[in-house]
């Protein structure tokens, strides 16, 4: 346990000492004041007579958990694995007294904790924009509840951004192999029938099952089975093909 946390440490290390992912915080932020302005100007230009009263905090949860932290993870992901094999950095941490299933749950659990953390920076910065424009804020403890849900599928996504990257050699191959086939697999349902009820990346808004509509246990039961499955294949074949993989 002492050696990985050792590692998870080392590679959050490496994460957080990265000035793009501030950067990417910000422009999320932006987004979130850019809807509020929106809403603003709509009632500027209205004189009044036309005003747009919204949750921020829910309404942008989707952007934030579908959009913006899903792109996070997936250029971590890329550069705690295929970044650090073209650099040639990755036999380093093979140097580390830690197996390299830990190594693989390390790097895949830093690039999580970094999304979880923006996931809730995000929450915080929405929360701001609704206190100080007047909105309603009554219902802070259920957003903040939605937003901690909404962690739970982004293991999912953690876990395919890993399986493309050790499949790979290119980061940026791999950043973008791993945004089309999460963008394929988001949007599939929207196009094929009944896709939506075999693929994880249907539950990324988890919220809306747990906390907004009320749905059957068994179908609960379902679709946290294929939540569970998709993401116990995700780390097995990444796991079966890192141990063999050639570094």
């Amino acid at each position: 346990m002492n050696n990985f946390m050792f590692a998870l440490n080392k590679e959050l290390f490496k994460l957080i000492h990265k000035k793009k992912y501030i950067i990417l915080t910000v422009i999320g932020a932006l987004v979130s004041l850019a809807r509020w302005g929106g809403s603003a100007l709509v009632a500027k230009l209205s004189h009044g007579y036309l005003t747009i009263n919204a949750n921020i905090g829910l309404e942008m949860l989707p952007f934030a958990v579908e959009i913006l932290v899903p792109i996070i993870i997936f250029i971590a992901v890329s550069d705690l694995f295929t970044h650090e094999y073209s650099s040639d950095t990755l036999k380093m941490s093979l140097l580390q007294p830690v197996t390299r299933f830990k190594l693989l749950t390390a790097k895949a659990a830093a690039a999580l904790i970094l999304g979880a953390a923006v996931l809730i920076i995000m929450y915080f910065v929405n929360m701001a924009i609704q206190l100080f424009t007047g909105g309603n804020t009554n219902n802070l403890l259920a957003a903040f509840a939605a937003y901690m849900i909404d962690i739970i599928p982004l293991i999912g996504i953690a876990f395919l951004g890993v399986l493309i990257n050790v499949c790979l050699k290119g980061s940026t191959s791999a950043t973008l192999l791993s945004l089309a086939v999460y963008g394929v697999m988001k949007y599939m349902g929207l196009y094929v029938a009944g896709s939506a009820s075999f693929l994880f990346t249907a539950s990324a808004k988890l919220h809306l099952m747990l906390l907004g509509q009320t749905l059957p246990l068994n179908v609960l039961m379902y679709k946290f089975g294929i939540l569970a499955g998709s993401i116990l294949i995700l780390y097995s074949l990444s796991y079966i093909i890192f141990e063999r993989k050639n570094i």
